[in-house]
């Protein structure tokens, strides 16, 4: 009799799987193994999810190859992916084929040593040890926990001392996910010479050889501890008793590609059917976080105080920008120079990448924007123009000779730190963006020079806000402050709040005294005002009540519809056909609004032309019951594409 298999591809079919045979000399195949098939004309990728005896009444293909000798996926990953498929609308095989490592390569089996040791864990003080002690008192039933702690009250360390209680009261393993592996390499350092031998390092910028071996020292089990991005929340672990989130509100933990998950809803599913704990630790968590532990539905843990006992919160100041052509203030420059008198160091945030984010055409009298794009071109020094949404590029000398004189308007880190030069010639200047740090390696190399003083001033993006912890550095400035506040997303505020928030928390972690100083166009706004304050509670109840006037989350659930077309006409006029089948889809006193639909702030990205629609309701299954219904419903158009975003973080 013929043995069937049934696979999971890697596209968007609303199947769970495809019927194969078996090739010609092959008896079985386990469950878990990645083969080649055929899809139409094409050749794909697919996961083995189980064999059968049953035929199919239609002609069945064979297998064209078989590319691993044992499983490389495990059952837990497979229930995990149909949880993923019936979440997200996405296929089962697009759901898989995220956990595993990208690139070509054969998975092979690894030896590895094991050893612990735990000579370098530092006592805890009484805040932490009551935070440690109440995490691990909670019921079974107290499955999931908020670490509210400000910069520099010792989250890690709480972490590390739950970890060393798992690994060594319980046979589990550890997940400890973080927002961006090279930023926080000093962390990862030191828990791996906590428990060597125990740690495998998940994340995009390992070379392939790597990111293979990892998997499969965690698949084999060789492997207690997993330490990585976003994506290392599939990690094959068995049996996980703790999952730790660091930096729970950053916005890097939710994907932007199908299926569109967030790593926090991944977690809480895999620590559901154990009776391990979910710890995510953020001096500014995400509302929608922080109002569950408010009402007590997860645990509530707070650090009010800095972990080394000798220092405090950095005093902050606010000066209005007067002159526009002036990028570093007059008093700033006279904090930075009194900061090189003393040998200490300065931080400096500015959220823009590139030299000049505007480019204006005189004999237009216009500001150029980007062929391909709703946006700006901005200029980077070398003589290059780019679009930071679809990554078109042109040469400045081109752009002159097509548009006559223009001129370079505003300024980003590159201007930044070219200025910083100029004043300062004495210094050592660096930059951290995403320009600076196209090799992860150069990330690694600045922060080992901060750490050893090399460094007199470290400027960048929102990089530098997250997760460093240097004691020399005591003065930090935040420029254009109030950028981001303008942008059309109802999250705008608490992105603007928690980055001044995390980027102040940067100064004067040490024994020194710290300071920040602020730039604003307006620093009468009240988020920057609350900033000024450091007061995330405060916050909390100005922007939970704007929340709660407009019934955006927490107070809703959200799903996000964008119809993106080469074609204008078309993806206008589909999303108004999807609003029509809504429109019928749902009952009176579903408690469904839809919102739109309505071009999309960014409207055309890559000769995209995109439209939206947003869906609330008072739980996320009723969206996804009516979406489900809507999509088998709906005739796919190939020349418009639907993406399907639940919970999304932004909506621009």
């Amino acid at each position: 009799m013929l043995s069937y298999i049934e696979v999971a591809v890697n596209v968007s079919w609303n199947d769970r799987s495809l019927t194969y045979l078996l090739p010609d000399g092959v008896t079985s195949v386990n469950p878990g193994i990645r083969v080649v098939v055929e899809v139409g004309n094409e050749e794909v990728e697919g996961i083995v999810l189980e064999s059968h005896n049953n035929e199919p009444n239609y002609k069945v293909k064979k297998i064209i190859k078989i590319i691993d000798s044992f499983p490389v996926i495990t059952k837990e990953q497979i229930e995990l992916g149909d949880w993923m498929s019936e979440s997200y609308l996405s296929s089962l095989g697009e759901a898989l084929f995220k956990m595993l490592p990208r690139g070509k390569r054969k998975i092979k089996t690894s030896k590895s040593d094991l050893a612990i040791r735990h000579e370098n864990l530092q006592q805890l003080n009484i805040e932490q040890k009551l935070a440690f002690e109440g995490i691990l008192r909670s019921g079974p039933e107290e499955k999931v926990h908020l670490l509210f702690g400000i910069t520099g009250s010792g989250k890690t360390e709480v972490y590390i001392h739950l970890m060393k209680h798992y690994l060594e009261n319980t046979d589990g393993s550890i997940l400890f996910l973080v927002p961006e592996i090279s930023l926080t390499f000093p962390t990862v350092q030191r828990i791996e010479r906590i428990f060597p031998g125990e740690i495998a390092v998940l994340h995009s910028h390992l070379r392939t050889s790597e990111k293979f071996q990892n998997y499969t020292d965690v698949l084999e089990g060789k492997k207690r501890i997993v330490i990585g991005t976003r994506s290392a929340v599939f990690a094959p672990l068995k049996n996980i008793d703790l999952i730790i989130i660091d930096e729970e509100h950053d916005g890097s933990y939710k994907e932007n590609s199908n299926p569109r998950y967030h790593a926090r809803q991944v977690a809480l599913q895999r620590i559901k059917e154990r009776s391990g704990k979910l710890v995510m630790g953020s001096a500014t968590p995400s509302l929608e976080i922080f109002f569950q532990a408010k009402q007590r539905r997860i645990g509530f843990h707070k650090l009010t105080k800095r972990a080394n006992p000798n220092a405090t919160l950095a005093k902050i100041e606010i000066g209005k920008m007067k002159d526009d052509h002036q990028l570093v203030s007059g008093d700033l420059q006279f904090r930075i120079q009194d900061r090189l008198k003393k040998k200490e160091q300065t931080l400096i945030l500015l959220n823009r990448r590139g030299y000049s984010p505007l480019i204006h055409s005189k004999s237009k009298n216009e500001f150029l924007h980007c062929p391909k794009c709703t946006s700006s071109l901005c200029y980077h020094n070398q003589g290059l123009v780019m679009c930071h949404l679809c990554g078109y590029k042109i040469s400045f000398k081109q752009l002159q000779a097509e548009e006559g004189e223009i001129e370079l308007v505003g300024a980003g880190t590159q201007k930044l730190e070219e200025t910083l030069v100029s004043i300062f010639p004495q210094a050592k200047v660096e930059r951290l963006d995403q320009d600076s740090t196209r090799n992860k390696d150069i990330v690694k190399e600045v922060l080992e020079r901060l750490e050893s003083k090399e460094l007199d001033i470290l400027t960048g993006t929102q990089m530098v806000a997250k997760g460093l912890d240097f004691p020399n550095v005591t003065l930090v400035g935040i420029l254009n402050a109030n950028h981001g506040l303008g942008v059309p997303d109802f999250r705008s505020a608490e992105r603007t709040f928690s980055l001044l928030a995390q980027v102040a928390g940067r100064a004067g972690r040490g024994d020194i005294p710290g300071e920040v100083f602020i730039q604003a166009t307006d620093p009468t706004h009240p988020v920057i005002q609350m900033a000024l304050r450091q007061n995330y509670e405060e916050f909390y109840e100005w922007e939970i009540a704007f929340r709660h006037s407009l019934r955006y989350p927490p107070f809703s659930r959200l799903a996000r519809l964008v119809f993106r077309s080469k074609e204008e006409d078309r993806s206008a006029k589909l999303s108004v056909h999807y609003k029509e089948v809504l429109v019928h889809l749902i009952e009176e006193g579903d408690g469904i609004d839809i919102l739109g639909p309505s071009p999309c702030p960014f409207y055309k990205i890559d000769n995209n032309f995109r439209h939206h629609i947003l869906i609330k309701s008072k739980t996320i299954q009723k969206i996804r019951e009516v979406l489900k219904t809507l999509k088998g419903q709906v005739k796919q158009d190939t020349r418009c594409y639907v993406e399907y975003d639940f919970d999304p973080v932004d909506l621009v």
